[in-house]
Order: C-alpha cells, then structure tokens, then sequence
C-alpha cells in the first residue's frame, strides 16, 4: 500500500499512513458519475415527461405553476369581467393581460391542444390530460358553445365576439374536430329536412330589432318571422340563430258532415241539411303570415274554412224556398256561389280555396215526399221520352243500315265493272304493245335485212370489179403483145415456139411426118405476109447429144 508522505516541518501530525479510496484515482469517479447523471436525465426524459397520444385523441394540458389570474386592473388595462372565473387562457384573455400568447406567467388550461404524436411535458410542471376528438356524424350537425369568455350581454343568445360566452353562429357539419373539452363543448343536432309539398318558415333568434313593433312578419333580416321562404331541401341550422318551421302547402279537404253538416233555414223557414267538401291550400307566398297569425291546418278549419263556409251556405241558402234545394239546377247554382264567395274571403287570408262540392242536399220532410213523387214522374215521362228518341234513333240506324248495304252492293258493283273495264283496257294496252313492240321489230329486222342486202351487193360488185380489174390486169400484157406481133396468129405462134423450143430434146433426122410438116408450113412464109419470127435457139438435150430423137411437147398453162 502507499504511503502518503508528509509535508516538511508537520511530520508529526500525522500518526499513521493514509489510504487510497477503493477503484483508482478520484478523477476518474467523475465521468461515471456524469454518465450515470445523463442516463437518468435520458430515462426521466423518456419514461417520466413522454406522454403518447394515440389517433384520434388530443392532449390537454394545465399548467401547475404560476401567478393566479388577477381580479382588477393590469397595469391601467381594463380587464373583462368575471376574469377570477375563468379557468382556460384564451388568447384574448391573455392579450388583455398583456401577455402573448406562448406567455406562462399564469396557470390553468391551456387554450391550444395537441393531436396525435409523442410529446415530452414535465407532469410536476404540467397536468396532461388526454381526451377522445370530437365527432359529428353524417347525419347530424354540431352546434359549437364556447365555455370561456365573458357573459352575453341581455337579449342576446349568440356570442359574436371572440371572447363572449356562450352558443357561435356557425354550425360544424360531419367530421372530426380536435377541441378542448374545457373550452368548447358540441350540441348535435339534426339537420332540417323539408319534404316535397312543404315550405320553411324561419324565424332568427338573432339579428336586429324589428322597425315595425308587433308585427306578423318583420323585414328580412330583423328578429322575428322572415318574409322569405324555403324550397324542399335539406339546411344545416343553428337552432340558436333560427327556428325552421315545415308548412305543408299541398291540397287538404275539410268534409262537413256529420255533426259539422251545415244546417240552415230555406226561404219559406224550413230547415235545410248540406254536406259540403272543401278543398284548400296554404298560399307559398305568404306561408309565414298564415303561419303567425292563423297557425296550423287544424287552427285553419276551424277559424276560416268552417266559419265562411256555414255563413255563406246560410247566406245563399236562405234566399231560396225549399222545394228550390230538389232539382239539381238549384244545387249546382248553390255550390257555385258558395265557392265563389269562400274563394274570395280566405284568399286574403292566405289561404287558396281550389273547390268546393256539395254532396248532399237533405230538404224537410213535409215536402221532401210530393216534390220526390212530382219529380219521379218527371224523370219517368223523360225516360219515356228518351225511350221514344231511342226508338227513332233505332229506325234510323236500320234505315242507315240498309242504305249501308245497298250502298256497299252498288259500290261492289260498280268496282266490278271497274275491275273489267280496267282489266280490258289493260289486255288491249298490253297486245297494243306486243303488236308494236312487234311491228318495230319487224321494221328493225327489214332495215338490217336491207343493209345486208345492200352490204352483199357492194361486197359483190366490189369482187367483180377486182375480177375484172384482175382479168383487165391480166389481159392488157397479152393484147398488149398481140397489137405488137401485128395479130393473134402471129402472137400464138410466136408463143407456141416459145412453149415448144426449151421442150424439144432432139429434131428427127427424117422430113416426113407431121413433126416436119410443121416445120415446113413455117419455112414458107405466105406471100404477101409478114417474115415469120425468128424462132429462139433451141436446147439441146442429152438425148440429142447422144444421137436419140425425142422430144415432148411444151405446157402451154392452159393458152394456145
């Protein structure tokens, strides 16, 4: 082990030999021990302050530390009221205390809240408080009321400002909406449907005072019954701004019968039963006003139709005897000036009357039974005479029958006629035709047969023209030959010596024969005749050159 050795001069304050701490030298302790301090400020980090938040929750977070909100007057800021109560630093709030809005000079709920993630806040600093986003459904709608913020002044039920207590104006239609449940909180509501048939009469809640005091329907715009209406549809209202009120506009009947028949006395003071129907609509144009000042359709039987109707009926009803209520002509006059008047009266009052039908006239019995018997035997004399009418009407269509068949009979007959008649006239314009197309064949065949004829002549007069001209062209060289031999006699022997000559092979020795007397006709020319023609130099043959004596006549080629 070491020894420590003291210092000069103190050598005996020390008793004994000091020990080195365990491990190595102290210096070396040190980042151990900063190490350690890291991994415990890294394990706090992530273990203590990390706060997941998972999808579809938001994170909420109060601070611990801080001054307490102030409940006067900041430094000559006017500060809202009631600030004392208030647990959520909105941004207004904080801007009135002169704070910005990342200020944490004061504690409580933080306005802003955080979504999904990993955050990091210290929980000795810090509350963190997780909640679920909210909602709104697709068939639903929210209405937003802020839980913060001064209170509304009297008579108003909206918050406009932004740090005013209390339901906002606008709606929040489906979706997700990441607010702090501290701060807000979401009224689901329905949305308005208006059906077919119906109109929505609204009425705000909030907006200006009316300019005109107790009125049925104030200007557009003002609170109170707006003159306007809506069309079918569906409309995301803010039941805190205005109410939508459905009116149906389609066709109602009241039937007064029953205990609501309408009783009335007649002329002549007999008391007379009506059962009446009527059929009535709400007017879409001023639907608010019957809305106000009549109410529903119940409120409107009761109030307009059944009071106008009665009177009327009693008013018209009264100016006429009993026996009057009988015949159909009095009824139909009746029902006429009854819709007419009720018409006129309700429709000032919004509503349209579209008819008005009396169904049933009950007259007093007294009369009832002789005015019925008076009328049945009018109605039996009628139908007496409608059966004579009939009857005649019956001989007039058999009358008409007969005419009918006869008429058909003629007409048969006639296109009969008008069958054969075309029928004939279409044979002869068909063999008109034929003999025609006939005749113009023949006529075609004569002209060809005529150019045949004349093609034949011509061809044939050609032919002997080039006969005779061939024969001409032939001839001219031999009468060319004879003019110059003087005549035919002299030609043809010349010819003939020419023919012969070349043939004879050989001449016999002997004179006699008739060989030789050719010879010697030749040799004595006639007297008074032209010298004979030198005969050409005969050939001699082989067999003249041998000593034979033959010859063989010459081919004249068919000419002497």
């Amino acid at each position: 082990m070491p020894i420590v050795t003291p210092p000069p001069g103190r050598a005996d304050s020390y008793s004994g030999a000091v020990r080195r701490p365990p491990g190595g030298h102290p210096i070396l302790a040190v980042p151990a021990f900063v190490a350690l301090l890291v991994a415990a400020g890294v394990g706090y980090w992530w273990f203590v302050q990390r706060v997941e938040v998972n999808a579809g929750e938001v994170l909420v977070l109060v601070r611990k530390v801080g001054g307490e909100l102030p409940t006067s007057a900041v430094e000559g800021r006017e500060l809202p009221g009631a600030v004392d109560q208030q647990v959520v630093l909105y941004p207004s709030l904080l801007a009135a205390l002169g704070e910005k809005p990342e200020s944490t000079r004061y504690k409580g709920i933080l306005y802003d809240v955080k979504t999904e993630g990993r955050h990091f806040y210290d929980p000795f600093l810090w509350k963190r408080l997780k909640f679920l986003a909210q909602q709104v459904k697709d068939d639903e709608i929210g209405i937003l009321v802020r839980k913060f913020g001064r209170p509304l002044p009297p008579g108003q039920i909206v918050a406009t400002q932004p740090d005013e207590r209390g339901p906002l104006a606008d709606v929040l239609r489906p979706g997700r909406y990441n607010l702090n449940p501290f701060a807000y909180e979401i009224k689901r509501v329905r949305p308005v449907v208006i059906t077919a048939g119906n109109v929505g009469v609204q009425t705000l809640y909030s907006g200006r005072d009316p300019a005109t005091a107790n009125a049925y329907v104030v200007a557009t715009g003002e609170r109170g019954v707006q003159p306007d209406v809506l069309p079918p549809g569906m409309y995301y209202n803010n039941l805190y701004v205005r109410r939508i009120d459905s009116i149906d506009t389609r066709s109602h009947t009241i039937d007064m019968q029953g205990d609501d028949a309408i009783r009335f006395p007649s002329n002549d003071s007999f008391e007379i039963l009506v059962d009446c129907t009527v059929e009535y609509a709400i007017r879409q144009d001023v639907a608010p006003y019957v809305m106000v000042a009549i109410g529903t359709h119940d409120d409107i039987r009761e109030k307009l139709i059944l009071p106008y109707a009665r009177s009327l009926c009693r008013i018209e009803g009264s100016k006429l005897l009993a026996r009057d209520f009988i015949g159909g002509e009095t009824r139909g006059a009746l029902q006429k000036r009854v819709f007419e008047g009720l018409k006129e009266q309700c429709y000032t009052q919004g509503i349209e009357v579209r008819s008005t039908l009396i169904r049933r006239i009950v007259p007093p019995n007294e009369i009832a039974g002789p005015i019925s018997d008076r009328q049945v035997a009018g109605q039996q004399i009628m139908q007496y005479e409608n059966e004579m009418k009939v009857a005649e009407s019956e001989a007039r269509l058999v009358e008409q029958q007969e005419m009918k068949n006869q008429n058909q009979a003629v007409g048969q007959a006639n296109r009969e006629v008008v069958t054969v008649v075309k029928e004939a006239e279409q044979g002869k314009s068909v063999a008109l035709t034929g003999a025609n197309q006939r005749l113009e064949v023949a006529k075609l065949n004569l002209e060809a047969a005529r150019q045949t004829a004349a093609a034949i002549l011509s061809r044939g007069q050609a032919e002997a023209e080039v006969a005779l001209l061939r024969f001409a062209a032939e001839a001219q060289p031999l009468h060319d030959a004879v003019l110059a031999f003087g005549d035919g006699e002299t030609y043809a022997q010349y010819f003939f010596y020419q023919k012969l000559g070349p043939a004879v092979k050989s001449v016999l020795a002997s004179t006699d024969g008739p060989l030789a007397d050719i010879f010697k006709a030749l040799s004595h020319a006639p007297p008074g005749g032209a010298a004979p023609p030198k005969p050409p130099p005969a050939r001699e043959s082989r067999g003249a050159a041998a000593g034979g004596a033959e010859a063989k006549p010459a081919e004249t080629g068919g000419q002497p």
